[in-house]
């Protein structure tokens, strides 16, 4: 019985077993026509691996919805300096942008084939986003590099020379650059509220003949040297030469114009004035001892106008701290109409942000104005003698605050060292020993930042040799002077 128990089961079970591979190939079948029919995810793809600013990008995107439009998103940031109340420095900040790079139509197959110009900008590393239907819907990134360019390429000593950067990015890694001469640090790089974009100015240095010009990164504020081997080595270094031509040196002793500050500069209180009363300065910034007029209106008649002068003193180092202090600056006499006009000379005093000035009648204050200090040279003695002679220099009208308080000394585009005005209530007085061969030898003093609460990237205590445009707080110009060397 048992042999025929089996033989009546083997019809069912080869039955089952075509009914379950008939119904396995119908669903893998189907599967695979599923995958082959469903639509590919969206992607953007580039032609060039990188790009500089203003080069052209090639791109493809696939996977869009076909006929409908599309738009290319460019993120990118926007540069500050921060600065908490008027004297302390915090540092660099960012904002985050994402303006529209390009638009455009996908076609029939969900394609977008286009190009772009990098936008001028920080370079570095930046996310492009494809949107439809106001929706993010593929992205990918693309590498800026940056850029650098030397003019002119030859003069005497003395020649100012440019060194021009684009696309420098904002990271803490990629934003900081020195700039050395002949192997020697002459100062930094910054790009922070010019968003990428660098102008540095230095001067031609050194005996007749060649001399190297080479822009490093590290972002401790000196130049990392085997820079092939770092997190960054994707980064250029570049090398310029400058020849040095055998021709009279341009020799200066001047203090430059007064540059813009980054931003706009610090943003100080706004000045108080009683209805009716109106107050004006001849001049909002100076030299220690240059003339200037202060004009009122609107004051009470035939009254006495006491001027009170607003200051710091004290010293950030000393342990003594530093406070706000009141000078008189003057009186003056209103006329049977109530205005004033009065003369004085720039005080001796601190430079950098302005100085408030009170206009007052019997203790009350009727208006204010403000008045800057700009730097000036007292004396550079002497200006020629033979190697080892002990130069001495003194500048008037340092600042005191943490971005504005000290002068940073290139000699011959090497960097020496700094100097400080707050202890000195703005007067800075040091030697320079004179060395090299005959001939003239330039000296420098460049802007800086003293301290400040970001610790990375280090710019700090260093000449910043793009302070036309890039310097924050106040406007501090740089200060060219020269020695001849004699036989």
């Amino acid at each position: 019985m048992k042999p025929k128990h089996i033989f009546l089961r083997k019809p069912a079970i080869l039955l089952s077993l075509c009914i379950l591979f008939i119904s396995s190939f119908m669903l893998t079948a189907a599967s695979a026509e599923e995958k082959v029919s469903a639509p590919k995810p969206p992607s953007i793809n580039f032609v060039e691996s990188q790009g500089t600013i203003g080069a052209t990008i090639h791109f493809t995107v696939e996977g869009l919805k076909p006929g409908a439009p599309a738009k290319l998103l460019w993120e990118t940031y926007k540069g500050s300096y921060k600065i908490e109340g008027v004297y302390t420095f915090i540092g660099p900040e960012y904002k985050r942008e994402i303006p529209v790079l390009a638009t455009g139509t996908a076609d029939q197959s969900g394609n977008w084939i286009g190009s772009f110009a990098v936008p001028k900008g920080f370079g570095g590393d930046h996310t492009v986003y494809v949107r439809q239907n106001n929706q993010v819907v593929a992205q990918n990134s693309l590498f800026i590099a940056p850029t650098f360019h030397l003019s002119p390429e030859s003069g005497p000593v003395g020649t100012e020379i440019t060194v021009q950067a684009e696309g420098i990015s904002y990271a803490t890694m990629e934003s900081n650059w020195q700039l050395t001469y002949d192997n020697k640090m002459t100062g930094l790089l910054s790009a922070v509220s010019t968003n990428g974009t660098a102008t540095a100015k230095l001067r031609a240095a050194g005996p007749a003949g060649t001399h190297t010009i080479t822009i490093f990164h590290g972002y401790l504020g000196m130049p990392y040297m085997n820079y092939t081997e770092a997190p960054t080595a994707y980064l250029p270094v570049p090398s310029f030469t400058f020849k040095v031509t055998d021709e009279a040196p341009l020799k200066q002793n001047e203090v430059e114009a007064q540059p813009k500050a980054a931003g706009g500069g610090v943003v100080l209180p706004a000045l108080k004035h009683k209805t009716g009363v109106t107050a004006s300065l001849s001049r909002t910034s100076g030299q220690v001892g240059e003339l200037v007029t202060l004009k009122a209106s609107g004051m009470p008649a035939s009254k006495k106008v006491d001027l009170v002068w607003h200051t710091m003193e004290g010293s950030r180092v000393s342990g003594n701290g530093f406070a706000e202090k009141i000078k008189p600056l003057g009186t003056a006499q209103t006329d049977k109409n109530g205005s004033l006009s009065y003369d004085f000379p720039v005080p001796d005093d601190l430079g950098g942000v302005p100085h408030l000035i009170e206009i007052k009648v019997g203790g009350e204050t009727y208006a204010e104005a403000q008045l800057a200090i700009t730097p000036s040279i007292v004396k550079m003695t002497p200006s020629s003698g033979p190697a080892g002679t002990e130069i001495t220099i003194q500048i008037k009208g340092v600042g005191w605050t943490e971005y504005d308080n000290a002068y940073y000394l290139d000699y011959d585009n090497a960097y020496m060292g700094y100097m400080c005005g707050f202890n000195s209530q703005g007067t800075v007085t040091f030697t320079v020993i004179a060395s090299g061969q005959p001939g003239y030898h330039i000296i420098d003093l460049y802007p800086g930042l003293y301290r400040g609460k970001q610790a990375n990237p280090d710019v700090y205590v260093a000449p910043q040799l793009t302070y036309g445009a890039d310097h924050p707080g106040s406007a501090i110009p740089a200060i060219r002077m020269g020695f001849e060397i004699t036989e």
